[in-house]
């Protein structure tokens, strides 16, 4: 069953977009998950992992530029989300289970040494994938990172969706509910499109895709404190942020060796989304450093 009303996948980006390319991975696992991608095969990887809730369209704005400096930007929708595989079965969102993902998906695309780059939940899960295995990993880019310290709200989260609900979900979250999401995660760098929210609602097409969010919320261990890095990493963040806040960023950047921090004035939640200049010369720069080392 497809719910209707929904942007249709062959609308959903990157349509439109001949720059890019499109892919599905073929896991060991035995899931397919989406990659979208830009730049030469042979340059420098830079792995871009979404948040919660997220699809590769969260990095539009940073695919193209990232290859125009030349590297190979290749984004990815996690398990359960945007037009990748959504399983349903019990334990597939706990965190293991998602650094699991993670490495499979690097080793669908041949990739070794890459620089990880995440949002939020796949920010977190980019630096739990580089202390757990250094090796394949030379460089982290955390993005508004969460799950290192806990998520304001979410015991009520949990609360609002026990069992009983789950077969409401798909036809409970509207249009105007992921409105009013973007509009509380977002900042003051760039106002709300009707594009934008389109993108968002899309996955909700696909019933799993809600239930899948909803097991993240309960599965997922979102009070993982980060182990040390091995590899140097990167911290982005924006002073608006309503879900990571200033003094916790600060606070996990003070406790994090070898970490630079670059704070993104007026930005909210979504930096790759809301900044992606500042984000992309960041980023650019941090990896030439790599490069350079």
């Amino acid at each position: 069953m497809v719910l209707v009303g929904r942007l249709p996948p062959a609308e959903m980006f990157p349509a439109r977009r001949p720059e890019l390319r499109t892919r599905y991975l073929d896991l060991a696992s035995g899931m397919r998950v989406r990659a979208v991608e830009s730049g030469e095969p042979g340059a420098p990887m830079i792995v871009l992992v979404p948040g919660w809730g997220c699809s590769v369209y969260v990095f539009r704005d940073n695919l193209a530029p990232l290859a125009a400096a030349g590297f190979h930007a290749v984004a990815v929708d996690l398990k359960g989300h945007g037009l990748s595989d959504k399983p349903l079965s019990r334990g597939h969102y706990r965190l293991d289970a998602m650094r699991v993902h993670v490495i499979e998906i690097l080793d669908a695309l041949g990739a070794h040494g890459v620089v990880l780059a995440g949002l939020s939940m796949g920010a977190s899960l980019a630096a739990h994938v580089a202390a757990n295995h250094p090796g394949r990993v030379r460089g982290v880019v955390m993005g508004s990172p969460v799950g290192f310290d806990g998520v304001p709200g979410l015991r009520m989260v949990r609360g609002a969706t026990p069992s009983p609900v789950v077969p409401l979900l798909p036809r409970i979250v509207t249009r105007a509910m992921i409105a009013s999401i973007l509009r509380f995660v977002t900042g003051k760098l760039r106002p709300i499109s009707k594009r934008d929210v389109d993108e968002y609602w899309a996955p909700t097409q696909f019933p799993e895709f809600t239930i899948a969010m909803r097991r993240l919320v309960h599965e997922y261990d979102w009070n993982s404190p980060l182990r040390a890095l091995e590899v140097p990493s990167l911290l982005l963040t924006g002073t608006r942020d309503p879900v990571l806040s200033r003094s916790r960023a600060r606070r996990l950047a003070r406790g994090t060796p070898g970490l630079r921090h670059v704070e993104i004035r007026d930005a909210g939640h979504v930096v790759y989304d809301e900044a992606p200049v500042a984000v992309n010369e960041a980023m650019i720069a941090f990896v030439r450093t790599l490069d350079r080392a």
